[in-house]
């Protein structure tokens, strides 16, 4: 079973504030304060945020069923994308039933001033629909959990800087 799942945000910031966070070295740190308990570890291997950046995600012991590591890259355009999977010691990869997991985040304007809605997709390759689903939708709500996370930082950001 293949498919495509998206979900839409719409935030109190400029597509061009969410960007800049996500298009930094600063996402690592957003999902790593936010989520201590379901990340161990986000390293960067390469790049500075922009496009061409590859960061493996380590997941924290339990949290995955399958791999406890994925890479996962920007492409140009300020899209990300996971683009590769581990495997586990067994072959398995990013969790059983699970061939292929894409994550991709996109920012438009919104229809207010400073407003932007956010929209993630999740594409998805299953083997196993039973096993499978179950996989796609703790991935789903984890992706949407990192969306809102950034949102929530930007504004933050934003209200520290008016404040200030």
């Amino acid at each position: 079973m293949e498919g495509s799942i998206s979900m839409k945000l719409e935030v109190n910031a400029s597509a061009s504030e969410i960007w800049k966070a996500y298009g930094s070295l600063q996402l690592p740190k957003i999902i790593m304060d936010t989520f201590p308990d379901k990340y161990s570890e986000l390293k960067v291997l390469k790049g500075d945020g922009h496009s061409g950046t590859v960061v493996e995600v380590y997941f924290a012991p339990g949290m995955c069923a399958g791999a406890d590591m994925v890479q996962g890259g920007v492409r140009g355009g300020g899209r990300c994308e996971t683009i590769q999977v581990s495997e586990d010691a067994e072959g398995r990869g990013f969790g059983a039933g699970v061939q292929k997991l894409r994550d991709d985040i996109d920012c438009d304007r919104g229809g207010k001033p400073n407003t932007c809605i956010m929209t993630g997709t999740v594409d998805y390759v299953l083997d196993d629909i039973d096993s499978g689903l179950q996989v796609l939708s703790g991935a789903i709500g984890a992706f949407y959990q990192i969306m809102k996370a950034v949102a929530d930082y930007v504004i933050k950001q934003q209200e520290d800087t008016t404040t200030n």
